[in-house]
């Protein structure tokens, strides 16, 4: 039927014409995005997909800021830690040089400190960004109060709730700080002078190093008397449980009775007293004769990592001119203990860039399937956008043959 008031065939043309020009209207978004599910109506299940694994993606990038920066916190840690070590060693051998009858100590002890010195600016500088995991701070009752390090390395996400994981480790205290210096030891066995041998312990004056009830963070004292018999005897006192306690005197106090009551207890001729900030060692039973009377040897003071001490702060009682026996048992555990801190550091800056390395790669695979869930083949739709366009011209060629219906109707009434 012909009708001049419903164009059928126009009605159909304007229809595929609109169809063929939405689709080429997509088409060409797809083109100029790059992108097949740009937003929820194109396809709304991928699309919430790829925008949570998105957030993902970006959490990941922080994630591996966070590890770009602990590696270079452990990468320095680790130079430093390495050069230490190698310091030691090098200690270690003039130690034991200093051992030998007939060289000039006083020549060795001066390279001795100068290797001192170099560890003790290695482990001051080893600094990133402010960060040093060499170094720890303590707060006033004497325990760390920085020492355990969290580096983000991770994040999953499960039940709508993102975790994070750490890379959880502990600073590695490698300072040269102490208040015990060098002990002065009386080495002529026949000498007639009552000081026999004195150690340094600069406690401070109140509320400066220490405040009151804080532990002094010190160790055993070690030292071997021989009296005028002979006798050698070796003597401990365990100073660890003395406490700041009210004023200097008074934590001095405590430090000397201590130590005497060890003394005695061993038979020796010696009691001490503090003179300043040295502790004496004095014979009580002198022998004016000239011969031999008593005598102090291998004196030590060892401590525990406080505010007072360094992880290393034992380097500072190395002397090869008074001590070198003592010192040479002592450079050993040193660095036995420095190798140990610096294996920890190398296994964390190991850790830290396995898991920088595996943070890139799952960043490239997540990105790599969001890609494949919402990212248009440019192949694809170039070929559909050719064809499209040419649906377009013949779809606007029907509905113009269409539109010329009606006129056709006139011929039939001339």
């Amino acid at each position: 039927m012909a009708s001049i008031m419903t164009n059928t065939s126009a009605m159909t043309a304007l229809q595929t014409l609109r169809r063929v020009t939405d689709d080429l209207a997509t088409t060409q978004d797809r083109i100029s995005t790059g992108l097949k599910v740009n937003n929820a109506k194109d396809n709304a299940a991928y699309w919430s997909i790829a925008t949570t694994m998105r957030a993902d993606v970006a959490g990941f990038k922080a994630v591996k800021e966070s590890l770009e920066l602990g590696s270079g916190t452990t990468n320095t840690a680790s130079v430093a830690s390495k050069n230490i070590v190698e310091n030691l060693q090098t200690l270690k051998a003039r130690v034991i040089a200093g051992q030998t009858n007939g060289v000039d100590k006083s020549l060795i002890q001066n390279d001795i400190d100068q290797l001192v010195k170099l560890v003790k600016g290695a482990a001051a500088d080893a600094s990133f960004n402010g960060d040093n995991l060499l170094r720890i701070t303590y707060s006033n009752d004497g325990t760390a109060k920085d020492q355990n390090v969290d580096i983000l390395a991770s994040l999953s996400r499960s039940a709508g709730t993102v975790d994070p994981s750490y890379i959880s480790f502990q600073r590695q205290d490698m300072q040269v700080t102490s208040i015990v210096g060098k002990a002065t030891i009386e080495q002529q066995v026949d000498s007639t002078n009552d000081l026999k041998a004195s150690v340094g312990i600069a406690i401070g004056a109140p509320d400066t190093t220490f405040i009151d009830g804080q532990n002094l963070g010190l160790g055993n004292l070690t030292l071997n008397v021989t009296n005028e018999a002979g006798t050698k005897t070796a003597v401990t006192v365990d100073l660890s449980g003395i406490d700041y306690t009210t004023d200097l005197a008074t934590t001095q106090g405590l430090i000397e009775t201590a130590v005497n009551t060890a003394l005695t207890a061993a038979g020796g001729d010696f009691q001490v007293a503090f003179n300043g900030d040295k502790l004496e060692f004095t014979d009580q039973d002198l022998n004016t004769d000239g011969n031999f009377t008593a005598k102090v040897d291998s004196l030590w003071v060892g401590s525990k990592e406080s505010d007072a001490f360094g992880g290393l702060a034992d380097l500072t009682q190395i002397d090869v001119t008074s001590n070198a026996t003592k010192s040479l048992e002592v450079i050993n555990g040193l660095l036995d203990k420095a190798i140990g801190k610096a294996a920890v550091i190398g296994s964390i800056e190991n850790r830290v860039s396995v898991q920088n390395d595996f943070v890139s790669k799952l960043t490239d695979s997540m990105n790599k399937g969001i890609g494949s869930l919402v990212d248009a083949d440019m192949n694809e739709e170039s070929s559909r956008l050719q064809a499209l366009q040419v649906q377009q011209q013949l779809a606007t060629q029907a509905l113009s043959i269409a539109n010329q219906g009606p006129q056709n109707i006139l011929s039939l009434f001339r």
